[in-house]
């Protein structure tokens, strides 16, 4: 008895691991790319400018001529320059690991956060912009050299979105309630 409740198991795992890969191979692009995201132990630089390209495209502050996943990393990079969320000194690669005060710094551009006195006359720097980061609760304690993971890449860029776009009351009709 014992052994045939244990192979009727191993075959419900073994169907339900096999729904589970299908599913996944069945996922659109983007969706693939935040779970590759969210997975990886450290992101990339790349994959902070595609994700706050994407965000930007999202809430209509970019507007794109071609795919964002068919845009090399220069031209991903020129249209973040343009929106002022990146510094054009910045000389990145697509593989550098992200650091925390560089993610910091682009929440900061991206939410349009004032400079102080000192730093309106030398610019916003990356160690004031993960103060101010820090202060506001976007990204969670910690050193501004740290590397930011993937999941935590993806849970900043939910704060940011939702301090740009705070979540509307859902208004339904009569004719979408029945």
């Amino acid at each position: 008895m014992r052994n045939a409740c244990t192979g009727i198991l191993l075959v419900a795992c073994c169907v339900a691991w096999d729904a589970e890969k299908q599913a996944s191979s069945t996922l659109k692009e983007p969706e693939q790319s935040g779970i590759a995201t969210a997975r990886r132990g450290t992101a990339t630089v790349e994959e902070a400018y595609r994700q706050f390209l994407a965000l930007a495209v999202n809430q209509n502050r970019a507007d794109l001529k071609q795919d964002l996943n068919g845009m090399s990393f220069e031209e991903v990079s020129a249209q973040l320059e343009a929106l002022s969320v990146i510094d054009p000194e910045w000389s990145y690669t697509p593989q550098t690991c992200l650091r925390r005060d560089v993610l910091a710094y682009m929440c900061a551009s991206y939410l349009g956060c004032r400079p102080g006195l000192l730093t309106s006359v030398c610019g916003m720097t990356r160690r004031y912009a993960h103060r101010e980061m820090l202060y506001r609760q976007i990204i969670a304690p910690g050193a501004p050299a740290t590397l930011v993971t993937g999941s935590e890449l993806l849970s900043v860029l939910t704060r940011v979105s939702r301090l740009v776009e705070p979540r509307r009351d859902v208004q339904l009709t009569d004719d979408e309630i029945h």
